[in-house]
């Protein structure tokens, strides 16, 4: 399996610059993951098929704090912050 984007928390200036790419960046990550899918991944071959139940685990715990209960309101917390 590739992640690519922002799943990278890596910079060439050695600091976590998740969300904050730089050029540098780009090119040089861009770079290697392109390489690497050339020589891992092989032209026309199909996606593994995904289980029934893809994604129903993400959704149940989404749903769990978008319909919480709790004391306090989103945007008590968000003025907080």
């Amino acid at each position: 399996m590739l992640a690519a984007g922002e799943v990278a928390c890596a910079s060439v200036h050695g600091a976590n610059r998740l969300g904050a790419n730089s050029l540098l960046d780009i090119i040089v990550f861009g770079r290697a993951a392109a390489k690497t899918v050339k020589a891992k991944l092989k032209p026309n071959t199909p996606h593994k098929p995904l289980p029934k139940n893809a994604g129903e685990e993400s959704i149940a715990m989404l749903n769990k704090y978008r319909y919480a209960n709790g004391t306090e309101k989103t945007a008590d917390v968000r003025l907080e912050m």
